[in-house]
């Protein structure tokens, strides 16, 4: 039994972890607010249960030690305290995104619904990235010895203005931030910083996303621009990482606008890249449907260190 844990900026989710015919199944799971107290988190969790291995993964980079403290929360995970936590003599430390890479060849195919582009080549390098309590951003690719999963901070790149109504957006978010990053946007946090930007107004992410689907019109106007920076950001992934695979979406708030998701706006943006335009209409993407997709990475990764 193979214990995953996934840290993020917001929640932490442990699970125990098995595969039966191929497939991984989850079991006993717990989630909880994220705190500094991860390791006791993890020690009474394994108090009725024996893993044999384990890996986690957090919302930040690994640093030169292998621990890992998150961006977005004062909260630092170091190996060796987990393993102890754990029972074990050793554990898997990841960023989160990372771990999700990990994961693109296993998550099933009625778990990667299509949103637009043509079909994955096989072997070609992909792309994944989502937005939560941050934006999170890997890459991975088939090489020796098998699928490699390199973790990034794309999130923190430049975001850049294209047209007219964006660069007076984007004023306005560096008079009232400073440096704009893709991440400075594309969040939970980024949201509701990008619909103050736009109506001056101070609204948390859930009632931004009850006032557009009601058709208030800033709040419209905040996801369509939201949608299509994303959009730009993602084909700006693809372009760095020859993404012939694909690109996949995931993190929290995709999911939750998954039937009223602007797909063809998001495509366009996507597909913006003169004179590669061609080139990134055939590159594929896809939301991630799948419940778990870190924690199945995560399991993955455990496994192949038994």
């Amino acid at each position: 039994m193979i214990l995953v844990c996934d840290v993020g900026g917001t929640r932490t989710r442990l699970a125990l972890a098995a595969r039966t015919g191929g497939v991984w199944q989850f079991s006993d799971l717990a989630e909880s607010p994220t705190t500094p107290d991860v390791a006791a988190k993890v020690a009474r969790y394994v108090e009725r249960r024996k893993p044999t291995a384990a890996a986690f993964g957090a919302a930040g980079a690994v640093a030169g030690d292998g621990s890992i403290r998150l961006t977005n929360a004062r909260v630092r995970l170091d190996p060796a305290e987990l393993a102890k936590a754990a029972g074990l003599a050793r554990v898997r430390l990841v960023n989160d995104f990372g771990a999700i890479a990990e994961a693109i060849p296993h998550i099933p195919r009625d778990s990667l619904e299509p949103w637009g582009g043509g079909q994955p080549v096989e072997g070609e390098p992909v792309v994944v990235l989502g937005s939560g309590t941050g934006l999170g951003v890997a890459i991975a690719a088939r090489g020796p010895g098998g699928w490699h999963g390199i973790a990034g901070d794309g999130g923190h790149t430049d975001l850049a203005p294209v047209d007219d109504e964006e660069h007076e957006i984007w004023r306005r978010l560096r008079r009232a931030h400073g440096r704009v990053s893709a991440e400075t946007v594309l969040c939970g946090p980024g949201l509701e910083r990008l619909h103050a930007a736009v109506s001056g107004k101070t609204l948390g992410a859930a009632e931004i996303d009850a006032a557009a689907w009601r058709g208030e019109p800033d709040a419209a106007r905040t996801h369509a621009l939201f949608t299509r920076w994303l959009g730009r950001v993602a084909g700006n992934m693809a372009l760095v990482a020859g993404a012939r695979g694909g690109v996949y979406l995931a993190g929290g708030i995709l999911p939750r606008w998954r039937a009223r998701f602007d797909v063809g706006a998001f495509r366009r943006a996507f597909e913006d890249k003169a004179p590669y335009t061609e080139w990134m209409r055939a590159v594929p993407s896809f939301l991630v449907t799948h419940p778990y997709p870190g924690l199945l990475g995560l399991a993955v990764l455990a496994s192949e260190g038994t």
